[in-house]
C-alpha cells in the first residue's frame, strides 16, 4: 500500500509498490490540485508539478 515517506516545504516521498505506482502520481497530482484551489480560490496562477516515478529518489 502507498503511503508518505517524506514531506518537507515543496517536496513529497511516497512509496508505493510498483503496480501502484500510477494510481499513487494520480492521487498526488489531484491533491495538489484541489489544495491549490482551496487556498487561492479563483486564482489565476498555475500551480506546476514535477512528478518522478522512480525506483529510488536519486534518479529523479
Amino acid at each position: 500500500r502507498a503511503h508518505l515517506a517524506f514531506f518537507l516545504h515543496d517536496e513529497v516521498i511516497v512509496h508505493a509498490p510498483a503496480a501502484q505506482a500510477e494510481a499513487a502520481a494520480a492521487a498526488i497530482r489531484e491533491s495538489a490540485d484541489a489544495a491549490g484551489h482551496l487556498l487561492f480560490p479563483g486564482s489565476p496562477i498555475d500551480f506546476p508539478l514535477d512528478l518522478a516515478i522512480t525506483e529510488r529518489s536519486a534518479e529523479k
